[in-house]
């Protein structure tokens, strides 16, 4: 079941054409609204292993070829893609290095491949940090039990296990005891990593910043960030890190924050595009956790152009083309927010409905649910990411945002069987 994102589009987008690349189209749950609005803004040029029906009406074109592998990717575009590419984008993590070789290739726009790694590969985000003098975690790379134990030694306790080339935090597991290490090494080398496109055995032991969590949401143009919009996390209880939620308000982000995720960025040497700085806001100050070279996942750009009025994925395409940004519109509310909709327990999904979404509350921007009938939805550490579905509201402020999510989360009634590995 799929309700569309009720956000109005058309006349007020540039009608700016040109050829773009986008590497990868990614889940339509997560995505179309994207894929959708780069459709509207120029010629998309999607590079696809094979063809996705839901972003057909979307696309000038489809080059089949793994966007993952920048030399396959390459030769395709070169035997029968189009003539006078003007840009290549992404919004797929594991397609942030092939989309920078590709940009250098083909005399683009982007950032360089080693900023691209730097992205890519948390052992050399933390170096940049450490030699710009970013504040973030104290964080050492291990592979074997003996060499985490070790380097436990100089992180303390409460620390952080986390794969160093994933995302969306699978695998990433807090220890709070010494005790607790042998299991949580265990747990985060066995979270199923390849499957989600882990390439490293590495993992990172980390210092633990406790306090909320934020990311801040940038363009960038020739090396100037500008900061568009911050999020408010809402996770999944320890010992994982799974975000649960996000609600972006309207208006100026805190100075002390803007500042940080600014350097973060100029630290790793991002020269285009859209950015996702996640950063915790310890006792001791902020600190950067990590900096994504493309733009945020979870919805949250449709999040940003809800209550700011700012598309950060067409800016982005904007930017890697070489044309001015387009005006932001009038913000949809003050705020928006998205809860997603956890299994509970590990279960075989069969049907999910929720009353006050069948009501369609003008505040309701879009209720789905992603999970099908006789989906495995199983937890951490044995599933990721494993969604029934999802909601977007707005409001006047977060606080309402989330009495309304409250509201929905309530009148949600999942059907399931047990499920039995």
């Amino acid at each position: 079941m799929r309700q569309e994102h009720r956000v109005k589009r058309g006349g007020d987008i540039m009608d700016t054409r040109g050829l773009c690349v986008l590497l990868g189209a990614g889940d339509p749950y997560y995505r179309e609204y994207a894929l959708t609005a780069l459709g509207e803004f120029c010629d998309l040029v999607l590079v696809a292993p094979q063809e996705p029906e839901w972003a057909t009406p979307h696309i000038h074109s489809l080059v089949l070829a793994d966007p993952r592998d920048p030399l396959a990717t390459l030769a395709a575009l070169r035997d029968s893609g189009p003539m006078g590419l003007a840009g290549v984008v992404t919004y797929d993590e594991f397609s942030v290095e092939s989309a920078a070789r590709i940009a250098v290739e083909l005399g683009l726009r982007g950032s360089s491949p080693a900023a691209a790694a730097r992205c890519r590969d948390k052992r050399q985000m933390r170096a940049a940090f450490e030699a710009a003098g970013v504040a973030s975690p104290v964080s050492v790379a291990a592979t074997t039990l003996a060499e985490v134990t070790a380097a436990a030694q100089r992180t303390g306790f409460p620390l952080v296990l986390k794969p160093v080339d994933l995302a969306g935090s699978i695998g990433v597991v807090l220890v709070r005891q010494p005790n607790e290490l042998r299991e949580a090494y265990r747990r985060c080398r066995a979270s199923g990593r390849a499957e989600y496109g882990a390439v490293s055995n590495a993992i990172l032991v980390e210092e633990y910043v406790e306090g909320p969590e934020v990311s801040v949401e940038s363009l960038v143009r020739a090396g100037e960030v500008q900061t568009v919009a911050m999020t408010r996390k809402r996770l999944v209880p320890p010992p994982w890190f799974e975000e649960s939620g996000h609600v972006v308000v309207g208006g100026p982000v805190p100075e002390e924050i803007a500042r940080l995720a600014e350097r973060a960025q100029r630290a790793l040497g991002i020269q285009w595009g859209a950015t996702h700085t996640e950063i915790r806001l310890g006792a001791v100050g902020p600190r950067v956790i990590e900096v994504a070279a493309r733009p945020a996942g979870d919805v949250i750009p449709l999040l940003v152009l809800l209550a700011t009025g700012v598309d950060l994925t067409v800016a982005s395409a904007a930017a890697a083309m070489g044309r001015p940004a387009p005006a932001a519109r009038e913000p949809v509310a003050p705020a928006a927010a998205v809860r997603f909709f956890s299994p509970g327990k590990d279960m075989v999904f069969r049907s999910a409905s929720s009353e006050v979404a069948a009501a369609a509350p003008e505040w309701l921007v879009s209720f789905v649910i992603e999970a099908a009938d006789g989906d495995v939805l199983r937890l951490p550490p044995h599933g990721f990411l494993d969604r029934v579905g999802y909601a977007i509201v707005t409001g006047a402020n977060e606080a309402e945002c989330e009495q309304r999510l409250d509201e929905l989360e309530l009148s949600l009634h999942i059907s399931a069987d047990p499920f039995v590995g």
